[in-house]
């Protein structure tokens, strides 16, 4: 049967049950199709909502680097302003990253030799990140290990810095509080 005998086969007055069930299967494929575009594909709205969560979560990270480093500068400022010889005290602290999330990860890793007059190898690894859903349905990562942010820099002003052994004392204390090398602490004397 060539390709143009099926078609007038399938027209012929006879055999107006196959053109139904042709015609169904059909239907039935378009509606498949337009089910399977609806329900599994993420919509514009949500990909609106995930664009705003990672915006509103790299804005958290900032503020929380932030405050990371006021506290750091508070509590230094504390210290050094009672030690002896040093006066009032400003500190100021830089980092050089955020505070980064170490998650935790599946791995599956598949290996598969055949020798059988050939020779056949297949390597698949995979890493997943590993997820938990609370209640409400939200899914957040596996958290194993958070890292503090790296201090970039750390500069003190204070009374007193003029002086050699004061400003040494100082760059010491910030060296052993923060490990820290020497040559990113910077000591100044306070107009």
């Amino acid at each position: 049967m060539g390709k143009k005998n099926w078609a007038k086969e399938l027209f012929r007055p006879e055999n107006k049950k196959a053109r139904m069930n042709l015609f169904t299967a059909f239907l039935i494929g378009i509606l498949l199709l337009l089910m399977n575009h609806v329900f599994f594909k993420p919509s514009e709205n949500q990909t609106e909502i995930e664009s705003e969560q990672q915006t509103e979560q790299t804005e958290q990270t900032e503020q929380k680097q932030y405050h990371i480093e006021q506290e750091i500068e508070k509590r230094l400022e504390n210290i050094f302003s009672n030690m002896e010889g040093v006066g009032q005290v400003k500190v100021m602290v830089t980092m050089k990253n955020t505070k980064a999330s170490v998650l935790a990860k599946e791995e599956r890793k598949e290996y598969s030799f055949t020798e059988e007059g050939k020779k056949i190898q297949s390597q698949k690894e995979e890493n997943t990140i590993v997820m938990t859903e609370d209640n409400r349905g939200t899914r957040t990562p596996v958290i194993v290990q958070e890292k503090m942010p790296e201090i970039e820099g750390i500069v003190i002003v204070a009374e007193g810095g003029e002086d050699a052994r004061i400003a040494q004392m100082l760059s010491e204390a910030s060296q052993a509080l923060l490990n820290v090398p020497a040559h990113k602490v910077a000591v100044l004397k306070m107009k």
